[in-house]
């Protein structure tokens, strides 16, 4: 009797001291109501039979390599590798320079056979921050290219995102959020 006595003590005092499990991160909605930043789709992405082939032709190569990086984590679905003779390029990095473009980095979509999607570093805007936060633009517009929209940084439904639409700060690499939208957009 004693023996289950101290066997039901010492059970006891784990579930006391035991870590309570972590919820998952929910997925977490657009922050646009229209336009192609309104949803999150595999059709609005770079992504091209369950990979993302790339180039560069930017002096950004740190940033877009831990943009490459970070979204290849553990887990991740998406494979995201350099283009090579026997491929098809489906993003390229390269710079511009505009002092009137508010935007840092953009991602654009060129839709068609065989088309070559762009993440765009405005070298006006990259120039003037920190490493941190040029890895989080690259990090951001690569969110993009993998299809995932803009998510609030502000307000009642403020999440914890590199895809957060302001430059800041802000995590350089993808939060449980942000992969809970990508599972829940490429599984």
């Amino acid at each position: 009797m004693r023996n289950l006595a101290a066997g039901l003590a010492a059970f006891a005092a784990v579930l006391l001291v035991a870590p309570v499990p972590a919820r998952a991160a929910a997925a977490a909605p657009c922050i646009a109501k229209s336009g192609s930043d309104a949803t999150e789709t595999r059709e609005d992405s770079s992504v091209d039979e369950g990979e993302i082939r790339w180039t560069a032709s930017t002096k950004y190569k740190a940033e877009y390599q831990h943009a490459n990086g970070a979204w290849s984590y553990s887990g991740a679905k998406i494979r995201i590798a350099p283009d090579s003779a026997t491929t098809v390029n489906d993003l390229n990095y390269e710079d511009f320079s505009d002092a009137k473009n508010a935007a840092a980095g953009v991602w654009s979509r060129h839709p068609g056979p065989a088309a070559t999607d762009l993440i765009r570093f405005n070298r006006a805007r990259m120039d003037t921050f920190d490493p941190a936060t040029r890895r989080m633009v690259a990090a951001h517009e690569l969110g993009h290219a993998l299809g995932l929209c803009h998510k609030s940084g502000s307000g009642k439904s403020a999440v914890r995102s590199v895809m957060w639409p302001e430059v800041a700060r802000y995590p350089d690499v993808p939060t449980d959020v942000d992969k809970a939208n990508y599972k829940k957009l490429w599984g």
